[in-house]
């Protein structure tokens, strides 16, 4: 008898486990949402925000459940139609609150633009930290035309005037020769990735960068929200980085605020996660470029 009810006992106490950890996972609850699309500054009122049914297990941290709580509260963070708001991203419009009030001293929010594949998108989180990897495209960098003249020693009067009488032999023009170009270090010929900047803190990741599971069924009225493809496949994340100069290369220094917002400029961002723990390491590698890369691979090198 015993046998018998310990197994039972077991397997009752597992299911109940599971129907527990379902149950605060995938319970619905009301959120209040941007009933449309939503500029940063955007004072809210009543028939610009809606409550929908989701599933808690997909939902941000600091919803909210009650229009009537952000009604007359300013939006510090854009928002598209069916993000849900949190107290992250609304704030009073007279007193220092939202994102403004989660940085740390000496730090900023910036926004960067990602895709679902460079923005970790079904992953990233608020809360989570991230390194930035760019990648440069050099024929998207502006290459201006550097004269070697302009950059020539000045002209202290000690060399010699010639005439054209000088210049010449037996009634015929000496020959001058022409100055040979000065060699110029060329950029590289191919793409180039680096770590530039590590440590940076996610602040807001849109609801459409979000992994939920959907019903097969419409009828349920849980849908999560959904965008356009557009939105999904091209969007921006909020970083907070640091104001402060450091040094990103041997002999350049910038901040990392800097850095972010030349690369999202002319480069391709890619987030990588980082652990929970941070990083440990001083990362302080060289980077790679495409051409390097390709010569290694197959033993060619490519001629620019």
């Amino acid at each position: 008898m015993k046998r018998i009810t310990l197994p039972l006992v077991l397997s009752l106490a597992v299911v109940i486990g599971v129907f527990i950890l379902l149950t605060s996972t995938i319970r619905p609850v009301q959120v209040v949402v941007a009933k449309q699309d939503l500029m940063s500054g955007t004072l809210l009122t009543q028939d610009l925000v809606e409550v929908r049914t989701l599933q808690r297990g997909n939902l941000p941290a600091g919803t909210y459940s009650n229009t009537a709580d952000v009604i007359g509260k300013t939006l510090v963070v854009a928002r598209v139609a069916g993000d849900p708001l949190t107290s992250y991203v609304v704030g009073d419009a007279a007193t220092a609150s939202g994102i403004p009030a989660m940085l740390e001293p000496e730090t900023v929010a910036i926004a960067v633009r990602v895709d679902q594949a460079t923005g970790l998108a079904g992953v990233l989180r608020p809360g989570q930290t991230v390194t930035i990897i760019g990648i440069i495209d050099p024929s998207k960098i502006p290459q201006g035309q550097a004269s070697i003249l302009a950059a020539a020693a000045p002209d202290l009067g000690l060399a010699p005037t010639l005439s054209p009488a000088d210049l010449t032999y037996n009634g015929q023009a000496i020959p001058t020769p022409t100055p040979a170009p000065t060699a110029t270090q060329q950029p590289p010929i191919s793409p180039a990735a680096r770590v530039a900047v590590s440590g940076l803190k996610v602040l807001v990741v849109p609801q459409a960068f979000r992994y939920e599971e959907v019903s097969s069924t419409s009828s349920d009225g849980y849908l999560p929200a959904r965008t356009s493809s557009s939105s999904q496949s091209d969007n921006v994340i909020l970083l907070q980085a640091s104001i402060l100069p450091t040094e990103i290369a041997p002999g350049v220094s910038a901040s990392p605020a800097e850095v972010l917002a030349l690369l999202n400029n002319v480069a391709t961002l890619h987030m990588v996660l980082e652990p929970a723990s941070g990083l440990t390491l001083d990362i302080n590698a060289p980077g790679i470029d495409l051409a390097k890369l390709y010569e290694a691979l197959t033993g060619y090198k490519l001629i620019p």
